[in-house]
């Protein structure tokens, strides 16, 4: 009998200590899923970018195939057409869908777009002491409420005429000190909002946010072999396109 109650203890104990974990778990927004963007890709965050002169200088070397400087893509400088990854929130634009998948430490964002994926953290951890740029930079993120909140450092920034990085199609640069911050929670069961703040001193004279939304698809994500399309006959697969 003795040992029956102790044991009926230990599993109440036991249950107690779970319960605050697991509702915590059940708090949580639900981002999980396949998305993709719901917004024209020759668009900008917003209509007026507040470009330094060092951003207007490479804003002018910039030769994209979309918006109003389009550029024929044999004579364009756009990362996409040299299958260089675009960066963030450059890739957003792509008409190429991507998943989010929420673990208890980590969310996994994995991209159709150059069968990429983007690592972002949610163990409390900082950025590196020692930065190290990398195309997509580092992401460290945490919930507030409804809404995920990822802040990105240490992307591989413009480079030169022929190594072009934008944060769009149309051309707009960024550099080495882009600080990317990006609020994403859902509106609807169907709908994605990611409210993108840019804070890049050296690209512009002062931060600006814009929104961009995106739709749940009923979809799995594809092989995406960038020099296979570049060489495709069929001018509608082509990443330009």
């Amino acid at each position: 009998m003795r040992d029956s109650f102790l044991t009926r203890i230990s599993t109440v104990g036991a249950i107690i200590l779970i319960l605050p974990s697991l509702a915590s778990a059940q708090s949580l927004p639900d981002l999980s899923g396949v998305w993709q963007r719901d917004f024209p890709g020759n668009s900008s965050l917003v209509p007026e970018l507040p470009l330094s002169a060092w951003g207007q200088e490479r804003f002018d070397l910039a030769k994209p195939i979309h918006g109003p400087r389009t550029t024929a893509a044999t004579e364009a400088n756009a990362s996409e057409l040299m299958c260089l990854p675009m960066g963030l929130p450059g890739t957003y634009y792509r008409p190429r869908p991507f998943e989010i998948v929420q673990l208890p430490d980590r969310i996994v964002m994995v991209f159709e777009v150059n069968n990429f994926w983007r690592m972002i953290y949610m163990d409390g951890r900082e950025f590196p002491e020692v930065p190290l740029h990398t195309w997509n930079g580092y992401s460290i993120g945490h919930y507030e409420d409804d809404t995920l909140v990822i802040e990105t450092r240490h992307i591989i920034g413009w480079e030169s005429e022929t190594q072009q990085r934008w944060i769009d199609r149309l051309g707009h640069p960024f550099s080495d000190e882009l600080r990317l911050i990006e609020r994403i929670r859902k509106t609807d069961e169907g709908t994605l909002e990611n409210e993108v703040t840019i804070d890049d001193p050296i690209a512009y004279t002062k931060p600006f946010t814009g929104i961009l939304r995106f739709r749940e698809m009923d979809y799995e994500l594809a092989e995406f072999i960038c020099q296979e399309l570049m060489l495709s006959d069929l001018p509608e697969m082509r990443p330009g396109q």
